[in-house]
């Protein structure tokens, strides 16, 4: 998709006026890499053994393995990576299961002191998901 998209950007530009010497040399460096780049992926897609070029690709969408893998993992740290490590875009459908499974699980990661639940990821989970002390005695 950005390969493709060059030669519009370039078009663009070009209609707005932009400098003539910086248009010829962007258009020389698409024609020498554009095909490069395709070679060079032929290359490496076809030296790779036949039996494992399916795991280069795949018709499923970011969002839907976002969904599967939370689902299907029973590891936290899995979960988490899964959903707070993505796009909110991607797990929004799920975020009830989300939200319940932190509020389930958070005393026993706060207890156990899980090596995943860092600074970084601690922020990441939305305030009102965490218990306090109050929701705690109820």
């Amino acid at each position: 998709l950005t390969m493709a998209s060059l030669p519009v950007a370039i078009t663009i530009y070009a209609s707005q006026g932009g400098a003539t010497s910086v248009v010829r040399l962007a258009w020389r460096l698409l024609y020498i890499l554009f095909p490069i780049t395709l070679i060079v992926f032929g290359v490496f897609f076809f030296k790779i053994k036949k039996e494992y070029r399916h795991t280069f690709y795949s018709t499923e969408r970011g969002k839907d393995l976002t969904i599967k893998q939370f689902r299907e993992s029973s590891e936290d740290a899995t979960k988490a990576n899964y959903s707070f490590q993505t796009s909110k875009h991607h797990w929004m459908s799920i975020e009830e299961d989300v939200r319940s499974w932190v509020k389930l699980n958070w005393n026993r990661w706060e207890e156990e002191k899980q090596k995943w639940l860092d600074e970084n990821m601690r922020a990441k989970i939305p305030l009102e998901w965490i218990p306090t002390n109050k929701t705690k005695n109820k």
